[in-house]
C-alpha cells in the first residue's frame, strides 16, 4: 500500500515539475500561448509561482488578451506567497486602472525595492513616481 501511496505521490509531483519546465521552457521560446497553457496546468496542480507568470501574461496580452482584472488575481495571490515582484506588478496595475491612491503605489514599490525586485525602479521611471 505505501509503494502505490509513493509511486503516485512522485508521479503526480514529476507531472508538476513537467507542466512547470515545459512553461519556462515555452516562455523562453517566447511561445507564450503554449507557455500560458502549461502555467495554467501548473496553477491547477498546486504551483503557486506559475501564477505570478499568469500575472505578467495578462498584463502584457502575452498568449492572450490583456486583462488587468485576471492580472491584479494572480498577483495577489504571488504577493501572498512572498513574490516580491507582484508587488511591482501591482503598482503597475494600479497605475494603469487609475483606480488607486499614489500612497498605496508607492508603498508595494517600495516594499518590492526592498525585497530586491529591480522592476519596480523601473516601473516608478515609467510612470514618474517618485519613491524619496
Amino acid at each position: 500500500m505505501k509503494k502505490i501511496f509513493f509511486s503516485l505521490a512522485f508521479a503526480a509531483i514529476a507531472l508538476y515539475a513537467s507542466n512547470f519546465s515545459n512553461a519556462i521552457r515555452a516562455y523562453k521560446s517566447q511561445n507564450y500561448k503554449e507557455a500560458k497553457e502549461f502555467f495554467e496546468l501548473a496553477v491547477e496542480e498546486g504551483s503557486v509561482q506559475a501564477k505570478y507568470f499568469l500575472g505578467l501574461f495578462y498584463l502584457n496580452g502575452m498568449g492572450t488578451q490583456k486583462d488587468l482584472d485576471k492580472a491584479e488575481k494572480f498577483f495577489l495571490e504571488a504577493k501572498k506567497i512572498g513574490n516580491a515582484r507582484a508587488n511591482c506588478y501591482l503598482a503597475q496595475i494600479y497605475l494603469e486602472k487609475g483606480n488607486a491612491n499614489i500612497k498605496k503605489i508607492k508603498k508595494l514599490l517600495k516594499e518590492g525595492l526592498q525585497s530586491g525586485a529591480r522592476e519596480c525602479s523601473t516601473i516608478a521611471q515609467k510612470y514618474n513616481i517618485n519613491l524619496n
